[in-house]
């Protein structure tokens, strides 16, 4: 953790947003046309390479490139060409990034823009994508300060003129310079993945969090508001307030009914069991109703609270613990045959979730099984949640040397048309 990490933050006084690659959908417009242009003036470029040399940079920060390599007259040429095609691309196709509408309705707290760009180019951008006049008079240009991205001034200066220190301030970021960038100025740093910059650059870079929906950020921003960074556990935002609703919820639908289609991949009692997430006790009061020894973690203190009083005598041992690191239950040395992940993923930012699935097969121990479920749908209010991909859990698990045994997709049993689930079961063969 850094110092200004340390100072923080459990206040949200401000989001800065970079404009292309996060208001507008407009990276992939200029990563085509830099192709284009790089064929045309003698500089060969992939598509890659332009996103890694000019995504993110300023104007005069790509016009000083195309210069050591080509000269400054072609420099000229090349950003007279750009301006012009990218303008007429502008008016045919450009259209806002998806999800950013609802995210912006949604933020409920101050905001700017600050961007590479020109303000004549997020005039145009911004104006033809129906977003200028939300942020008109808070918009931000590089053109402004002496040094653009990756050095800190343009968020500072964004900051001082918007009369709020950087501490407060959090940054919508889709580049590995703009990343670095709010770093270094001492802000935090939200690093969306839905563009053209991998999840796993813009970490290295150095984003707290990596998301790749619009419809993720709310959700982000009021866990860093409601002060998440004091020591709250990791994706348990909104569940301590809601609880009572939550373990009526949870209480509705049985453990078989959950577990249907993996029945099958339940070991025989008495097995060592550990159910993580284990809200109100539903799966592990089942489980232990069947002859297994059964150990419940659950960091949020009404849920586990309620678990202990519904499901007292049924021999369940409650653990006040948390994914990712799972530190109290790492300190025990002990190993299980059966671990249960249920609802619980999704709630993990990526980079956590690659810790966790470490954490969770090094608790398994020869031979033991991992049932795992993810949420796909909606953000409900207050909560925070992110999009898991299939293949990520696959590779994950992969990396940390299980093997998948089952694969399945359900719908929602509370009855939710728009949410599905994802039910996956690994196996450790060592």
């Amino acid at each position: 953790m850094t110092e200004t990490d340390s100072r923080t933050n459990d206040r949200v006084d401000l989001v800065i947003f970079d404009c292309d690659g996060v208001l507008v959908d407009s990276e992939r417009i200029a990563v085509r046309l830099h192709v284009a242009l790089g064929a045309e003036f003698g500089w060969p470029l992939t598509g890659a390479e332009v996103v890694a040399r000019f995504v993110g940079r300023s104007t005069a920060s790509i016009g000083e490139q195309v210069a050591e390599r080509l000269g400054a007259a072609v420099a000229a040429d090349w950003q007279r060409a750009f301006e012009e095609r990218h303008r007429v691309a502008v008016d045919r196709e450009l259209a806002p990034v998806d999800g950013i509408e609802a995210a912006l309705a949604a933020l409920h707290r101050p905001s700017c823009v600050a961007s590479s760009g020109s303000h004549e180019k997020m005039r145009h951008t911004l104006g033809r994508t129906g977003l200028y006049d939300y942020f008109d008079g808070r918009i931000f240009s590089a053109t402004e300060v002496d040094r653009g991205k990756p050095a800190p001034d343009l968020f500072l200066h964004a900051a001082g003129r918007m009369g709020v220190p950087a501490a407060g301030c959090v940054v919508v970021e889709d580049s590995g310079p703009g990343v670095r960038a709010a770093r270094a100025a001492g802000m935090r740093v939200l690093g969306y993945a839905g563009g053209l910059t991998s999840a796993e650059s813009l970490a290295e870079a150095g984003a707290q969090q990596v998301f790749h929906e619009m419809r993720e950020l709310p959700g982000l921003l009021a866990d860093l508001a409601r002060g998440a960074d004091r020591g709250a556990a990791a994706g348990t935002a909104g569940y301590q307030d809601e609880a009572a609703v939550l373990v009526e919820q949870y209480e509705s639908v049985s453990f078989a009914q959950v577990h249907h289609g993996r029945l099958h991949l339940l070991p025989p009692a008495p097995a060592r069991v550990l159910d993580l997430g284990a809200g109100s006790g539903r799966d592990a009061a089942a489980l232990a109703a069947l002859g297994h020894q059964v150990t419940a973690v659950e960091p949020t203190a009404a849920l586990r609270a309620a678990g202990e009083r519904l499901h007292q005598g049924a021999g369940i041992r409650w653990v006040d613990d948390a994914l990712p690191g799972l530190p109290a239950l790492l300190a025990e040395g002990a190993r299980f045959d059966l671990i249960t992940v249920i609802a619980v993923w999704m709630h993990l930012a990526p980079a956590e979730r690659a810790t966790a699935m470490r954490t969770v097969a090094g608790l398994l121990g020869p031979g033991g099984m991992l049932l795992l479920t993810v949420r796909h749908g909606p953000v409900p209010a207050g909560r925070r949640m992110f999009t898991v991909r299939a293949e990520e859990v696959l590779d994950q698990a992969r990396a940390a040397g299980l093997r998948a045994v089952h694969q399945d997709e359900r719908g929602d049993l509370h009855g939710r048309g728009d949410v599905r689930w994802s039910e996956f079961g690994f196996t450790n063969d060592r």
